[in-house]
Parts: structure tokens; C-alpha cells; sequence
């Protein structure tokens, strides 16, 4: 049933490696993440997350996180995802995800030096009134490389997108948000087939160049692939 800490004491993890793990689940309590920490400061280093079979490898809840030089691979749906923390992510990999490769919700983090392969959907999102800063990422397989959600503000640096469906995103999902903004500036490379996917109040200055979004989305519609 996973790996559950909820304990306020700082926790350090180092050269630990958690493979094929489920989740706890005690009578209608039930959570989502392989690894879970609540409510603590976490240090992780050289950690592996491998092969879970719940929804989340690892997941972090009000948090302050220090991840470094760690893997998340295999994972069910969402690698790392991280709600209402204060995150520091470095020179970490994040392979073959079944939805999100990192996912923040109401979250400030800054992403540096980290690689992504094979996202499911999205390589790297912010949610929920996020403030994230992305220095020095590669992206290599995703629907959409990095996504800004919800009155979230994503601050892009040097940043190559090797593959991709669409580059940058910015769109509300919940009603209860605002629109979304994302800035872009400065790419090492961009191969994705399309720049952007904005929706109408949300914005991406890319490169000094602003973009608006048009249309109101149909959210239900964009998300009912994970839905099933």
C-alpha cells in the first residue's frame, strides 16, 4: 500500500529506490501517490520512483521539497505531483508517464536542469494559482511541453523541446480561476508542430512577442482521454 509519511519532522532520502508500489487505502480513505509526504520538509536524493500501480509515483501535500539528481519512471498517470508546496527540482529525469511528467497545483517552484521523455499529456504543468520557473529543461515526447492552468504564471528559460505536439499552453480548467499566463524567454531549441494553444483571457509572451488566446475551450473535451 505504498510509502506514507506524515510526520512534520524533516525527512532525508537518499540512494533510496521505490519500485512497483500501490497506494494506502484504509476503509473510504484513499489516496493517490506511491510515495505521499504531508506537511514536512523533504529532502530526495539520487531517489528512484519506478512502477507504481496507482495514480501518482510520488505526490507531496504542503510541503517543502529539495529534489535532486532522482528518477521517476513507468508511473500509472502523474510522475511528480506536488500541491501547495514550496519546490526546488534539479538535474532529475522524468520517463514514460501515463499522464503528467510534473504537475504543481497551487505550488511555487523552480525546475532546473531536469529531463523529460515520453509524457503522456502534458511535460511540466502548473495549476491552481502556480508561480513556476523552468531553467535549462529538456523535453523530448509530450502532447503539451509546459502548460500554465488556472491563474498560474509559468516563466520559461532556455529551454529545448526536442518533441511535441504543442509547445505552450494557457488555459483555465477550473471555473472558480482566472485565465493563465505564460512567458517564454529564451528557447536553446523548439520542435514542436505547433507554438501554442491559448485559451480567450489567457496570454504567452514568447520572446518579447505576445499571443492571445481567442476561444473559450471545451474542457471536458480536452481532458476525456484521461477521464476513462
Amino acid at each position: 500500500q505504498g510509502f506514507v509519511c506524515l510526520s512534520p519532522e524533516a525527512s532525508k532520502l537518499t540512494f533510496v529506490q521505490f519500485d512497483r508500489l500501490g497506494t494506502m487505502s484504509v476503509d473510504n480513505w484513499r489516496l493517490t501517490g506511491a510515495v505521499t509526504f504531508y506537511n514536512a520538509k523533504v529532502l530526495l536524493s539520487n531517489c528512484r520512483f519506478s512502477n507504481n500501480h496507482c495514480e501518482d509515483a510520488l505526490n507531496t501535500i504542503r510541503c517543502q521539497v529539495q529534489m535532486e539528481n532522482c528518477r521517476v519512471e513507468n508511473t500509472q498517470s502523474d510522475g511528480f505531483d506536488a500541491d501547495f508546496c514550496s519546490v526546488y527540482v534539479s538535474n532529475s529525469t522524468f520517463i514514460n508517464t501515463g499522464n503528467d511528467c510534473i504537475d504543481f497545483s497551487g505550488s511555487t517552484a523552480k525546475i532546473e536542469g531536469c529531463s523529460i521523455l515520453n509524457s503522456g499529456d502534458k511535460g511540466i504543468s502548473g495549476g491552481e494559482d502556480s508561480d513556476l520557473v523552468l531553467k535549462n529543461c529538456t523535453i523530448n515526447g509530450a502532447k503539451i511541453a509546459v502548460a500554465s492552468k488556472d491563474k498560474s504564471q509559468v516563466t520559461v528559460y532556455s529551454i529545448k523541446i526536442e518533441k511535441a505536439e504543442i509547445a505552450y499552453a494557457a488555459y483555465r480548467k477550473k471555473a472558480e480561476y482566472g485565465p493563465a499566463f505564460l512567458e517564454v524567454r529564451s528557447e536553446n531549441q523548439n520542435n514542436a508542430q505547433t507554438l501554442h494553444l491559448l485559451e480567450k483571457g489567457s496570454e504567452l509572451e514568447y520572446k518579447g512577442k505576445t499571443y492571445f488566446g481567442k476561444e473559450i475551450f471545451n474542457i471536458d473535451e480536452m481532458y476525456a482521454e484521461f477521464s476513462k
